[in-house]
């Protein structure tokens, strides 16, 4: 068994809330939302998500992938939240845990958003809430994002949060439907990161208060 599974809490609340959101595990019913925002964001989503975009073509493309991204979570495999606005319910974007590796332990994040860069604000509250969970229910030391040139924004939101620029991986990213080798930026966070950010939050709020 893998052994991040052994660490892993018996059980945990999965559905997260924030001021402004509700993220949760996909379930049945999700995929007209889930199938709607890939084709309304294709050109976004294009190559980071290229695999996504190719598997899910119908809407029964979508209803299996909601069921397989519920499967994944149940199996702890990846943590993937659709995220929704909380006073309306509209659903807005995804963001993951995935890639997990024990050995760390580390996971790799992935997210995308409708509406950007109106939904920005939003990005960095969900992010925050996910962080919460991977640092602190998880277990986990780091958290990884790579990402084309195409997707700079989602590279500069996390930079903005606090990840740091570690590197760029040459040739390292070929999408589903390219032959085209893409170089990856890689950026990561920190336990220790993000408990300084936590810190940093608490003084902010703190002082706001007095």
């Amino acid at each position: 068994m893998n052994l991040l599974h052994e660490t892993l809490p018996e059980s945990f609340e999965e559905r997260v809330e924030t001021a402004n959101l509700i993220l949760r595990p996909y379930q049945q019913g999700d995929e007209n939302d889930f199938m709607r925002l890939l084709q309304e964001s294709s050109t976004i989503l294009n190559p980071a998500f290229s695999g996504r975009l190719s598997r899910v073509r119908v809407l029964d493309d979508a209803k299996t992938q909601v069921r397989q991204l519920r499967t994944e979570w149940d199996n702890r495999k990846a943590f993937d939240f659709g995220v929704w606005l909380k006073d309306t319910e509209e659903y807005i974007g995804d963001i993951a845990l995935k890639n997990l590796d024990h050995r760390v332990p580390k996971a790799e994040l992935g997210l995308y958003f409708t509406s950007w860069p109106e939904t920005k604000e939003l990005a960095l509250e969900g992010l925050y809430a996910i962080l919460n969970f991977a640092f602190h229910t998880l277990h986990l030391n780091k958290v990884y994002m790579r990402c084309t040139a195409t997707n700079l924004c989602y590279g500069e939101l996390v930079e903005e949060f606090g990840f740091l620029k570690e590197g760029v991986i040459r040739s390292d990213y070929r999408g589903a439907d390219s032959d085209e080798l893409l170089d990856l930026n890689y950026y990561g966070i920190t336990r220790q990161d993000f408990e300084q950010i936590e810190q940093q939050q608490a003084e902010t709020n703190s002082t706001a208060m007095a």
